[in-house]
């Protein structure tokens, strides 16, 4: 079941460039793994955003892209970011 409405949450950035879906969020709207979620990312207190395509792994997290941990500048686990997933 697709996202019905944007739904944003904040998560710490984890080991290799992950994030962890709440799962209220994954329950709420069924999400399934490997599904294709439209992600956009803002660092806390920066005024940078990224928006890119990822895909639900099976333990409930998604990858962040080199490219835009790259140009965020999120080169070590423990950030604090403001996720939106969007339909």
């Amino acid at each position: 079941m697709p996202l019905t409405e944007a739904v944003g949450f904040l998560a710490r950035l984890q080991k290799l460039n992950r994030i962890q879906i709440p799962v209220e969020v994954r329950w709420r709207y069924k999400l399934e793994p490997s599904e294709l979620l439209k992600v956009e990312v803002h660092p806390v207190g920066g005024l940078d955003r990224e928006e890119f395509v990822a895909r639900l792994l099976a333990d409930g997290r998604i990858t962040i892209p080199w490219e835009v941990a790259w140009h965020l500048k999120l080169d070590k686990p423990g950030y604090l970011l403001k996720v939106w997933l969007k339909p």
